[in-house]
């Protein structure tokens, strides 16, 4: 599916038919592309009408990781955004195609940032004026909100694993050290996606490297920095995060295992005598002691009697 926009200083608005609209654009106009599960006809009339040459491959055929390449009259940006919530995000690679007075983006896939950009720019807002390295800039933003939301997502899922941690001692350890496992791949994940937009950023903050970019969206990469920076601090202090979560557990499941112990001790100790002086009545001895019937009431009682000081002195020192 293919749509277009046309944005100038005051508005934004959608256009039919995008190749009429890219002739007719004045100075301070920019014409955006959308390009969402793009066709081999859609990219075919692409590369005919902007002569983009055997590079539009790049729409169809993205690199691994976030890059720019420079073609000179063209500039190629790809950029990987995030869908889905915490629990299995997925990088899903934005591929835009940048030149004077014009761009184009294309994906496939459902990214959440991105439909929530593009509804903005339907509602015919106030977008302000943009060149096509601006737009980028503008985008990326957008993604690396995206990435924001994810570690979000993770930092609530460890807040409540915590809280169940702290508030009840967990009954299945195994099933919460599988899913911190799990969380701090994803965070592994996300990081390594998102450590080559700084690089992304850095290179187009330089307008002396290539032909479209100006001094005015020089400084929007420069304060796009910034963010992309934050945006990796908050994925390694989720990171720590995940450290903590499994030291809490891991103490809590210590304390089960001392409470556990305890009570193992204590039945140990009550029944240790108990045992002994039924050794010591068992023995087959002729002893006139055993021929006295009421022997075995006071052997009893004695077993009574130690168990109850020995619960007694458990309580009064707190050990249960």
């Amino acid at each position: 599916m293919l749509t277009a926009f046309v944005f100038d200083v005051d508005q934004s608005k959608q256009v039919d038919d995008w190749a009429p609209a890219l002739e007719r654009l004045d100075q301070g106009q920019l014409l955006w592309v959308a390009m969402h599960d793009p066709t081999q006809e859609e990219v075919a009339a692409l590369q005919e009408t902007l002569e983009l040459g055997d590079t539009v491959r790049r729409l169809r055929e993205h690199p691994r990781s976030a890059s720019v390449a420079d073609e000179g009259e063209h500039m190629y940006v790809t950029l990987y955004a995030v869908s889905g919530d915490g629990d299995a995000p997925e990088l899903i690679p934005v591929e835009c195609v940048l030149g004077p007075n014009w761009i184009v983006t294309a994906y496939r896939g459902k990214i959440e940032v991105l439909e929530e950009f593009f509804e903005r720019a339907r509602g015919g807002g106030q977008i302000g004026a943009l060149d096509a390295p601006s737009f980028v800039a503008t985008i990326i933003d957008w993604i690396v909100a995206s990435y924001l939301r994810a570690l979000d997502a993770v930092e609530s899922e460890l807040e409540e694993l915590d809280a169940r941690v702290m508030t009840n001692t967990p009954s299945a350890a195994a099933d919460d050290l599988t899913r911190l496992v799990e969380l701090r791949r994803t965070i592994g994940t996300l990081r390594r996606a998102l450590s080559p937009h700084r690089e992304v950023v850095v290179s187009l903050s330089h307008p002396e490297l290539d032909a479209l970019s100006s001094e005015k969206s020089a400084q929007r990469f420069a304060d796009l920095e910034r963010r992309v920076t934050q945006a990796l601090d908050t994925a390694r202090e989720a990171k720590e995060s995940t450290f903590g979560s499994f030291d809490l557990l891991v103490t809590r499941i210590g304390q089960r295992t001392n409470d556990i112990m305890k009570v193992l001790t204590l039945v140990t100790v009550i029944l240790l005598p108990a045992t002994v002086l039924g050794g010591i009545m068992g023995m087959n001895f002729k002893v006139g002691l055993f021929d006295s019937a009421w022997i075995f009431w006071v052997v009893i009682a004695a077993m009574l009697g130690i168990a109850v000081v020995v619960l007694s002195v458990a309580r009064n020192r707190a050990w249960i």
